[in-house]
């Protein structure tokens, strides 16, 4: 009896991630409400994600505000031009669609494929400012080069984020309740189980002797060969 009652049963540490995404979710929709911080509290949510992933979240309204407040300035000037960028495709493309000529249905289609990179950029570039202390012209190119390589992969994300936004609004709207933690929960799931395969690295000196006094370099090559993207190491 005991034991059906404990923390350790697997129903009940269900139930308590459960509630953690529930928790997790209700915090970053009541941080983007004013619009402006949605970069912010997205960046933050990937952040607490990735600790839960690793059993390592704390208090999660501790670590997501942390999170916030340490991003918040790149994040919310990533918002703004992914945005302003978001409304400017969005536009274009009713305006051109509603138009009905050759010519506009081939600017049309020209402004779709530029929204379908847009898509994969912003599946990436709030993951990628959570995890990484770069600038923010070298955050876009690096969202920019890896949706490219890693294309197949970037899509699958693109279209589950897309899925689990239909859902809730047109099907079933306690879905957004959980949704946009249980997103990048399962994201960093799947990292962890696969995280390893196809992953070597190769550590070597460049000259094969060195005597004291020398200057040698120690040479370290990794490669990934699996399709989940591989943006940066710690």
């Amino acid at each position: 009896m005991a034991k059906l009652f404990g923390y350790d049963n697997p129903v009940w540490r269900f139930m308590g991630r459960v509630a953690d995404v529930f928790f997790l979710t209700v915090l970053w929709g009541v941080c983007c409400l004013p619009v402006i911080t949605v970069g912010a509290s997205t960046s933050a949510l990937y952040y607490v994600s990735l600790k839960m992933v690793k059993n390592r979240e704390g208090y999660l309204w501790k670590s997501f505000f942390k999170a916030f407040r340490e991003n918040f300035a790149q994040a919310t000037a990533a918002w703004l031009i992914m945005l302003g960028i978001g409304a400017f495709l969005g536009g274009d493309l009713y305006f051109f669609y509603g138009q009905g000529q050759k010519a506009a249905m081939f600017v049309f289609w020209i402004f779709l494929v530029l929204a379908v990179l847009y898509l994969f950029v912003a599946v990436l570039i709030f993951p990628l400012e959570a995890r990484l202390d770069t600038k923010l012209g070298n955050l876009f190119l690096m969202a920019f080069m890896v949706s490219l390589k890693n294309f197949s992969w970037v899509m699958l994300m693109a279209v589950a984020l897309v899925c689990v936004l239909a859902l809730g609004v047109f099907v079933f709207w306690p879905v957004l309740l959980v949704g946009a933690g249980a997103f990048y929960l399962c994201q960093r799931l799947l990292y962890r189980r696969y995280w390893r395969s196809g992953l070597g690295v190769a550590v070597g000196f460049e000259s094969r002797a060195a005597y004291e006094g020398d200057l040698a370099y120690l040479r370290e090559e990794i490669t990934n060969d699996k399709l989940l993207p591989l943006p940066a190491l710690e």
